[in-house]
């Protein structure tokens, strides 16, 4: 984690308990962004919304919004609720999800929740997405699969915010709960933003074509979903040569619209769908388990198979499967490479090549056991 910077904006989030903000006094104070929470769960509409935006756009501010996140409550219908209570508002800065409650759920199951949220946003607005939450959460109550979503993080009385098992890198950091802010009455959240909160005017269009991209073995043109794991995978290549010959100091942290250099020969394997044999979804099979079984990957499944969400599928259904897939069960112990998938762990790859977590570790020179990325090749043996 990075800490503060000067050359960061600065900016404030607010909600119902400032009430009336005078934005004149926030703005001449040195503020550039401010971060306005505009719904919570399925109904609740900030009474201080319209008037906020309004006055805070009228004194030239970078504006963004914020959901507060109820976990047990319908993610899609709580996305639909934001995005309808924005309208056609414009704004400047990602659109966030504000998740700091578990309301019951386990790890999963929020994690779980949390995507099917974030994705409904931007499917439905062609935005970009942040994941709001603090440290200690992001400890205890998150899973690594929310790891491709930019972060928001919050830790109060640091310059730098401590480490946790998902981000390395944040786009925002709330380092005060109890800052004074001209033009605000009381406390106010005090922020740090950089350049990675920004919209920077561009909108990620609403049916991608990957013609171009497929075309062109030089670069690859980011679009909304994609992961740099999942780049690496399409042209044979993994997500540590791309983030070097790139200079991406963080994997997990690509932008829509984003150009990609490929490696010299690299060649697209997202055409490469046909399909030979089916497998049926027995209880307690996930979409990335499957693909791995049959050397695949989740994004492939999803696109022949139409799964709009990939976090949802049930026993019985039909998997489409790549042409000449075969299953690697029984033949775990003749690799000498796993390529890790969203939702891994250390302990689990070792249990499924039969070896130990602390083998991996030395074999791969880990310095952090519980933090691995989508992506990250490991060596087994």
């Amino acid at each position: 984690m990075e800490s503060r910077n000067s050359s960061n904006y600065k900016g404030i989030d607010i909600s119902s308990w400032q009430g009336n903000v005078n934005f004149k006094k926030v703005k001449d104070s040195g503020i550039e962004i401010v971060y306005i929470k505009a719904t919570e769960g399925i109904s609740y509409v900030n009474n201080y919304f319209s008037s906020s935006y309004k006055n805070a756009k009228e004194q030239g501010l970078k504006v963004g919004f914020y959901h507060f996140f109820l976990g047990g409550i319908d993610p899609k219908a709580q996305a639909r609720h934001f995005v309808n209570t924005i309208g056609n508002r414009e704004f400047d800065c990602r659109l966030a999800i504000d998740i700091e409650q578990t309301n019951g759920l386990n790890k999963t199951s929020l994690t779980s929740a949390a995507i099917i949220f974030l994705e409904e946003v931007k499917r439905l607005t062609s935005k970009g997405i942040v994941v709001y939450t603090y440290t200690n959460f992001a400890r205890t109550s998150l899973d690594s699969r929310l790891g491709i979503y930019p972060l928001w993080i919050a830790e109060y009385g640091v310059s730098k915010p401590a480490s946790n098992p998902i981000w390395n890198q944040w786009v925002g950091f709330q380092f005060s709960s109890t800052g004074q802010v001209p033009g605000v009455s009381g406390n106010c959240d005090l922020n740090e933003f950089n350049e990675g909160i920004l919209l920077n005017g561009q909108s990620i269009p609403e049916s991608p074509s990957t013609d171009d991209n497929s075309k062109n073995d030089k670069y690859y043109t980011v679009q909304s979903g994609d992961t740099l794991s999942g780049i690496a995978e399409k042209y044979n290549t993994t997500y540590q040569v791309l983030a070097s010959i790139n200079g991406i100091s963080n994997p997990n942290l690509i932008y829509p619209g984003q150009k990609i250099i490929l490696p010299t020969g690299s060649s697209s394997t997202g055409g490469n769908t046909g399909n030979s044999s089916y497998y049926i979804v027995k209880s307690g099979d996930t979409l990335s388990d499957i693909a791995q079984e049959y050397g695949t990957t989740t994004k492939v499944l999803a696109s022949i198979n139409n799964i709009s969400n990939p976090n949802l599928i049930y026993p019985g259904q039909k998997i489409v499967l790549p042409s000449g897939s075969s299953s690697s069960k029984g033949n775990a112990s003749s690799s000498s490479y796993y390529t890790v998938k969203s939702g891994d762990t250390l302990s689990e790859i070792a249990q499924r090549f039969d070896t130990t977590t602390s083998t991996l570790v030395k074999l791969n020179n880990i310095s952090n056991p519980n933090l691995i990325y989508p992506g990250q090749v490991i060596k087994i043996k």
